[in-house]
This record gives C-alpha cells, structure tokens and sequence, in this order.
C-alpha cells in the first residue's frame, strides 16, 4: 500500500514538479481569494459584519454565507478539475511517458494511481484550504458540521470522478491537444445540459403534481443538483416513502437518497475505470491495439510515422492561412460527423418542439401536457435551454480552437516554416482569424437558424390563425394586455446573428493572443476561459438585472453577452422595460442594442489583432529561445 501511493515515484514527481510552478501558485491563491471574497460578500449580505446582530440572525447568516461557498467551491472544482486533470491526458501523451514508464519496475496499479493521485493530490489541497472559512462559519453556530462534510464529499467525489476518466483517456493512448478540448468541453456541457434539463424541464414538468418541488431523476448524477438537494430541502427535497413504495429498492434508493447515490456511483465508476486501465495500460502498449487500428481506419486517423501527401492548390490572390485553417481542420469523418451532427441535434431538436407544440392539443389549450404553464411559456423554456447549449459549445470550441491556433504551430514547428516564407505577421494573424470563424460558421449558424425557425413559424402561423403561433402578453402593473404577440419576432435570428459573430470573433482573438504568448495549449486555454468567463459573468450579471429596470442602457449592457441577449429576444416583454407600451420602439431599441454590442466586439478585436501585429516577431522570438 505504501507502494502504491504514498511512496509511488510517479506521485513524487508530479507533487514536486507541479509544487514549484508560479502558475500553480497563482491557481492556488485565486483559488481561497475567490473563497475569501464570496465569505465577505455573504456577510455583507447577511449583516454579520454590522455588530448589531443578536445570536440567532448570526446563525442565519452563517447559513447564508455556507450556502454561496459551498455552491462556489463546488463550481470551482468543476472548473479546476478538468485543468489539472488535462495535463494527465496532454503531458503524458505528448512526452510518450506511458511508453517510458512500462520498462521500468512500476506495477501497473503504480502507474494509473501515480498519474491520478499525483494530480488530485492539487485539487484535494485547494479543498483543504479551504477548511479555515468552514471553520469561521462554525463559529456563528446555526450550520451543522454534517454540511461542511457533504460539500467537500461532494467536491472530492466530483474531483476522483473527473480525474478517473482523465487517466482513462491517457492509458488507450487518446491523448494530445484534441482530446483535451473534447474532455474539458464535454465536462462543460454535462454539467450544464443536464442542469437545465432539470431546471427548465423536468421540475416544470413535475409541477403542481405530487412530485413538485422535489428532486429528479437527474439530481443524484449532478453535483451541483446534489447539493440543492442537501441545502435546500425546503424547495428542492428528495421524494417521501409514500411517493417511492412502488419502486424497487434500488431506484427508492437512486431517488430518495441523492448525495448517498452520487457517492456510491462516483466510486464505483472511478474503481471501475481504474481496474480497467490497470489491466489495459500494458495491454495497449503502442496504442496500435486492435481496437484502435480499426477505429484509425474507419476515420482514417493518420498514424505518427505515416506520410501524409496533398495535391498543391492554387489560392489566387487570396490568404493562404485563412484558407488553411477554414479548409483543412475538421475534414476527418469525426470531425465532419461532430459539426454537422450538432447542427442536425439543434434543428431537429426545435423542429420538434415546434411539431409537438403545433400538433398537441394539451399544449394548445394550455392543459396539464404543459406542466401547468401555457403553451408559449412552457415552448420558450425549451426554446431557452436548447438556445443556451448551443451558446455554450460554440463559445467553448471557439475558445480551446483559438487557444492551440499558435501554440501548436510552435510545438510542432509549423511556425518556424512559416516565418521563411513571404506571408507578413499581419496577414498570419488577421488569416487565422478570418480562417477560425469561418470554419466556425457552420456552428454559429445553428442558433441563428433555430431562431429563424421559430421567427418564421411565428410569422406564417400568424397569418394562417394557427392557436399556438402567437399568445397574449398582460402587463403585471398596468394590466394592459397585448394580443398576437409571437412565440419570436422576425428580425431576432438578425439581431442575434449581428452580436453573435462578433463576440465569436473576440473569444478567437483572445485565444489568439494567449496563444502567441504561451509556450502551452494549456496555458493559452486557462487564460482565455479566465477572460472570456469573467466578462460573460460581470456583463451577464449587469445586463440582467439592468435591462429590466434601466431604459436604454440596460438592453445595451445585455446585449455584450450571448445569454442574456438571448434571454431579451426570447422573452423581451418581462426583460426589457417599457417593451409592452411600445413593442415597435421596443424592437428597435433590441437592434441598436445589438449593433452597438457589435461595435465594441469590433474595436476590441481590431485592438487585440494590432497588437499582436506589432508585436509579432519579439513574442515569436522570445518563445524560441533566440
């Protein structure tokens, strides 16, 4: 036992080695100052800090603040994890460490635990400094200590699970930069597809029935849902026995107990993926099994020693660079398969929303089908949800493309054959970004084109007197009611498409300029998710709340961000003010609001890209060591 994990050479190595880095050093204090800051603004706002408190609003502050750091840590870690966890992917695929590590002595269990523990031995110290602020919190009394223990279950297990597959991944050779981004972007958009699917579908569907207000079948497999459902059992509880007594004992169990199952299924599928690589990780020796010769040849998946030949093309008088990077990335059967499979899920996906919403008579009455909503309400929450997943992958594929644009160049030496030719730093770097978005374009026009669908089903369904095309809007304060009001006005797929493009085109331009300035895909990825994070935050955060209350500013502000600029054309009535005395006045504003979110957009990028100009040879230079 000592063998396998306290004194496993591989765990010394990346504890030492990682130890001494300033970035993990910078990942570590941001880490508890995020935690410090969410402690002082919980106590803000519950009024501990004023000294006039008696014992018992103490207690309920404490409460309060445990809440917002539990959710804070937890999303944290959903965000670290697959950081740390990617350079076991990367690192070792890149350096063939696994090849290396097999003619030495090490048991195979040595190695998988070695590449696991070396890296969440990172992610288990950030848990643990946190326990200080826990401790504060105690102190206020009104928080049982059980609490402080699920929150930190919750992120461990969230933490083992995440790395477990990491370590997968690394062992059947599937590593490098491609599936780095594949791993972090699905860890993304799990977590985020299933907790709308909980928030937006299944609890809507479940009220005023006997199960409103209780947990799903989603809960037990979603840490952020199993901690709602420890901390808020007023309004998110696990179902009572009356309600799981015809079940069998396994699902009561799945359905009653959600933190209980989380933990069983966490551990038994990393002891499971573990048992599998220790038995595989020798097994699979070059990577060039059987399984994964016929998945080469199935998508022609080029092998490292094999030649690749092309047929020399004319370009005219266009950017060879752009041409390359719209023309030649995703041309494999899975990448073909990944851009047009999304589009094909995200059309037929509104397409049948819309189907269900025309043909069902529940739905058009406004009936139970619903969940007790009318039809239009209950159609643009799926229309949201389905709106804000396809935001999401776009924006991150935007991001982890962008990152590696450069970078990648530099590990494998493109960019040093580049320089040698006549191409100019400016049209290098204005050719990759006119390259990367268009070879974009065919994500970015899905949410356009959903919202086309539901504009031009609004429009024709008016016109023909179809019952769920249009709805009526009552104003809460005045109660002036407004008829034939469309599912989405006809210009929203424009207006979004005129903020979209541009703001895509930033996350590019940041990636961009990390790239050229980081000697690592990983670094270049960690810093523009930690610009492009911040600003969707602060300007989400500003534009949701300012768009409803200040006229004119506030839909500008809510047009910087894709989500909430989504949020006002799905639904502009209740999130922009004064929409409903005058909806054409209204629909002007939402385009001007989107034009001028499209002119910052522009000037940043038109600054991010001059500087990199500018800049171009020293950075080059000072990266390559001459």
């Amino acid at each position: 036992m000592w063998q396998l994990v306290p004194g496993n050479p591989m765990v010394w190595r990346i504890v030492l080695g990682g130890g001494r880095r300033v970035q993990h050093l910078w990942i570590r204090m941001g880490y508890l100052g995020i935690l410090i800051v969410l402690v002082l603004i919980g106590l803000l706002e519950g009024g501990a800090l004023a000294g006039t408190l008696a014992l018992n609003d103490l207690a309920k502050s404490s409460a309060l603040v445990f809440q917002i750091i539990a959710y804070g840590q937890v999303i944290l870690i959903c965000l670290l994890a697959p950081l740390f966890m990617a350079g076991t992917i990367a690192s070792e695929q890149s350096g063939k460490t696994y090849n290396i590590l097999l003619t030495t002595p090490l048991s195979n269990l040595q190695i998988v635990l070695g590449s696991l523990v070396g890296r969440l031995f990172f992610i288990l110290a950030l848990l643990a400094s946190g326990l200080p602020l826990f401790a504060v919190l105690l102190v206020f009394g009104g928080l049982p200590a059980g609490n402080v223990g699920v929150c930190f279950g919750v992120a461990a297990m969230t933490a083992l699970s995440v790395g477990s597959v990491a370590v997968t991944l690394s062992v059947m050779r599937v590593g490098g930069r491609k599936a780095v981004f594949a791993f972090v972007i699905g860890i993304a958009a799990f977590l985020v597809l299933f907790y709308l699917l909980d928030f937006l579908l299944l609890r809507r569907l479940a009220s005023g029935t006997a199960w409103d207000g209780r947990t799903t079948w989603v809960t037990p497999i979603h840490p952020l849902l199993v901690l709602t459902a420890y901390l808020n059992r007023a309004n998110y509880a696990p179902p009572g026995p009356e309600l799981l007594a015809e079940y069998p004992a396994l699902v009561r169990f799945y359905l009653g107990r959600p933190f209980e199952t989380f933990m069983w299924l966490g551990g038994v599928v990393s002891v499971g993926l573990l048992l599998f690589c220790s038995l595989w990780v020798r097994r699979v020796g070059t990577g060039q099994g059987a399984v994964m010769s016929w998945v080469r040849g199935k998508l022609r998946l080029r092998a490292g020693g094999e030649e690749r030949r092309r047929v020399a093309r004319d370009l005219g008088t266009g950017n060879p660079v752009a041409w390359r990077e719209a023309n030649t990335r995703g041309k494999l059967a899975a990448g073909i398969l990944a851009r047009y499979g999304f589009m094909a899920l995200g059309l037929s996906g509104v397409g049948l929303l819309l189907l269900r919403l025309h043909r069902d008579s529940a739905w058009a009455s406004g009936g139970v089908g619903a969940g007790q909503l009318a039809p239009h309400e209950w159609f643009r929450q799926a229309l949201l949800a389905v709106l804000l997943i396809e935001v999401l992958v776009i924006s991150l594929v935007a991001i982890y493309m962008s990152a590696g644009s450069v970078s990648r160049e530099r590990e494998d030496g493109t960019l040093d054959i580049m320089l040698t030719t006549p191409i100019t730093p400016r049209a290098y770097v204005w050719g990759k970004l006119r390259g990367l978005v268009a070879f974009l374009s065919v994500l970015i026009a899905v949410p356009v084109l959903t919202l086309a669908l539901v504009a031009g089903y609004a429009w024709i369904g008016g016109r023909a007197g179809w019952p769920a095309a249009t709805y009526s809007y009552t104003d809460a304060a005045t109660g002036a009611v407004t008829s034939g009001v469309p599912l989405v006005y006809l210009e929203s797929a424009l207006v979004f498409a005129l903020m979209f493009i541009p703001f895509v085109a930033g996350c590019v331009a940041w990636g961009m300029m990390f790239s050229l300035g980081s000697r690592s895909v990983l670094g270049a990825v960690a810093k523009n998710m930690a610009i492009i994070g911040t600003l969707a935050l602060v300007t989400g955060f500003c534009g949701f709340s300012a768009a409803d209350s200040i006229p004119l500013v506030g839909p500008a502000i809510n047009a910087l961000s894709p989500t909430t600029n989504v949020l006002m054309l799905t639904d502009p009535f209740n999130r922009v003010r004064d929409f409903g005395s005058g909806p054409t006045g209204g629909r002007l504003l939402l385009g001007l609001s989107a034009l001028a979110a499209a002119g910052v957009y522009a000037l940043v990028v038109w600054s991010l890209l001059s500087g990199m100009v500018r800049g171009f040879d020293q950075t080059v230079r000072r990266l390559s060591g001459t």
